[in-house]
C-alpha cells in the first residue's frame, strides 16, 4: 500500500510542468508626425544606422528633433516606420501598440486613429507616421 502511495505521489508530482517567466519585449516610439510620411500605407524595417540617417533624413525632420533620433544602438535593436498613408484631413495617426514574439518572428500591433464623425478636423493632406525602437528582429510582422 506505501509502494502503491508513493508511486502515485511521484507520477502526480512528475506531470507538473515548471514554470515559465516570460519577459515581454519593449519597444519606444520615439516621434510621431502627420505630415512628410509616405504616401502609401505601409512599413519599413530599419536594421543599421547607416539606412536610418538616409530615412530620417528623407522625412525631413527638423534639426532638433534630428539629433534626439540618431542615438540608437543597433547592435540591440531596430527601427520600424509605420505609415499610416496619405489622408484628406488632419485627425488620423498611427502608433504601434504592443508587440510580442511568436517563436522567432516579433509581431507588432500597430493602433490607428481615425477623425471623429462630425468634428472639426484640420483641412490638410497629412501622411501620418512613426518611428519606433523595437528589439533586433530577423522576421517581423505588422498587425
Amino acid at each position: 500500500m506505501i509502494k502503491a502511495l508513493s508511486l502515485l505521489f511521484l507520477f502526480f508530482t512528475s506531470c507538473i510542468a515548471p514554470k515559465v517567466n516570460v519577459v515581454q519585449p519593449t519597444f519606444s516610439t520615439i516621434y510621431k508626425n502627420s505630415y512628410s510620411g509616405n504616401e502609401k500605407s505601409g512599413y519599413v524595417h530599419v536594421t543599421n544606422n547607416e539606412d536610418y540617417i538616409k530615412l530620417i533624413e528623407s522625412l525631413k525632420i527638423d534639426e532638433s528633433e534630428f539629433n534626439k533620433l540618431v542615438t540608437v544602438n543597433f547592435k540591440e535593436n531596430d527601427i520600424i516606420i509605420l505609415y499610416q498613408g496619405q489622408k484628406n484631413t488632419g485627425g488620423y495617426s498611427i502608433d504601434v501598440s504592443s508587440i510580442h514574439w511568436e517563436k522567432d518572428i516579433l509581431l507588432v500591433k500597430k493602433n490607428e486613429t481615425f477623425p471623429e464623425a462630425g468634428k472639426p478636423v484640420t483641412m490638410a493632406i497629412t501622411n501620418p507616421y512613426c518611428i519606433t525602437i523595437i528589439p533586433k528582429a530577423k522576421s517581423l510582422i505588422i498587425e
